[in-house]
């Protein structure tokens, strides 16, 4: 009402303390602090924490600006060769404990794990440092721990994907040649009971 709001008005011109005001606003409604979601603050960070088991983040996920990535006692995953970057730099506080920690990256993006310091446990890069021009960057920082922190490219993984597969059909190549053609003997002698057996 204009008469109200004049009178308040009034009232806080007139206010020598910050007591004198407090009759004044104690009716009027409270505005609820927003909420800011897991990830999108360095005080707020997104968790992702193994425990004493496995954690892991796979095909399409989103990847919020902050994250605390943490191996403990077991093992963390994170694949982001379908993940969605929502900013272009990424700060990542890792924390190896006794566990590991692993991060895939797809070609292009950029990791810099210069800040993560070893402790007793080891850290490994095989990303470059910078970016592709328009692809993100990812920045380690924080400890290894007693456990290990390894970054891959997904084209590197491929190769070992590859190698693995080339390796078993060496070893057993029935596994993707299928089985051996039946002998000559067989072909003739079709027509007896478990002929194949005989080969």
């Amino acid at each position: 009402m204009p008469g109200e709001a004049a009178d308040r008005l009034a009232r806080v011109e007139a206010a020598l303390t910050y007591a004198d005001l407090d009759p004044l606003v104690a009716d009027l409604p409270s505005i609820a602090p927003p909420v800011v979601p897991a990830g999108w603050s360095p005080a707020h960070r997104l968790p992702i924490a193994a425990g004493m088991s496995r954690e892991k983040r796979e095909g399409v996920w989103e990847i919020p600006p902050y994250l605390r990535v943490s191996g403990d006692m077991g093992s963390v995953r994170l694949d982001c060769r379908e993940a969605v970057c929502l900013s272009p730099v990424v700060d990542i506080e890792v924390s190896g404990g006794a566990g590991g920690i692993k991060i895939i990256v797809p070609d292009g993006w950029g990791v810099d794990s210069d800040l993560v310091t070893k402790s007793w446990g080891s850290v490994r890069n095989a990303a470059d440092r910078q970016p592709e021009p328009g692809q993100p960057q990812l920045v380690l920082h924080g400890s290894a721990g007693m456990g290990s922190v390894r970054v891959r490219t997904a084209t590197r993984r491929r190769r070992r994907d590859l190698r693995r597969r080339e390796l078993r059909q060496r070893v057993r190549p029935e596994l993707t040649t299928g089985p051996a053609p039946a002998s000559g003997w067989v072909e003739e002698h079709s027509e007896m009971p478990n002929a194949d057996d005989l080969r």
